[in-house]
């Protein structure tokens, strides 16, 4: 009989396998792929902060992605050489820069949104009905659970920082 802790490490590994098989399905569709896209999977990642918000930050993409400020800043920077993204000063607080989308970033990340759309879809037409709905709650808790654990991880940085300042 496994361990409670041997238990637990099994059903952690299994879980981050399945992830790395979904994660891998959806990065990029096929015809992205077929197309030889221009952009990196990381940059990708960084235009998503734009399905939620119309601004994004240096520091809000690099505490979320786990990458150093110069890496994002280096990844913003050749996206803003190549057209998809603009930076501007921030009127509040003149050591932010607001990053925004430009229209071609609008339209390239819309792009993107629809191949995912459309690979679900293809995902879910060869599921049961019962099942795409186990799935979408199943999905629904578990962006739930990491929403909350990011937002506690949020707030006890935050803490920290206040404390140690």
């Amino acid at each position: 009989m496994l361990s409670k802790k041997s238990s637990h490490t099994a059903r952690s590994e299994t879980l981050y396998l399945n992830l790395q098989k979904i994660f891998r399905r959806l990065s990029f569709g096929r015809s992205l792929k077929a197309k030889a896209p221009t952009l990196s999977v990381t940059q990708m990642r960084i235009l998503s902060f734009f399905n939620e918000r119309d601004v994004v930050y240096i520091s809000e993409i690099s505490r979320v992605l786990g990458m150093s400020l110069q890496s994002v800043n280096n990844m913003v920077h050749r996206l803003e050489d190549r057209g998809y993204v603009e930076r501007s000063k921030n009127s509040s607080d003149k050591r932010l820069s607001d990053i925004r989308l430009t229209e071609k970033g609008r339209m390239g990340f819309q792009a993107f949104r629809n191949e995912q759309f459309e690979v679900i879809s293809e995902i879910l037409a060869g599921i049961d009905p019962v099942e795409q709905k186990l799935l979408a709650a199943t999905v629904e808790t578990a962006a739930a659970i990491l929403e909350k654990t990011a937002d506690r991880e949020t707030t006890d940085k935050t803490q920290q920082e206040t404390q140690a300042g």
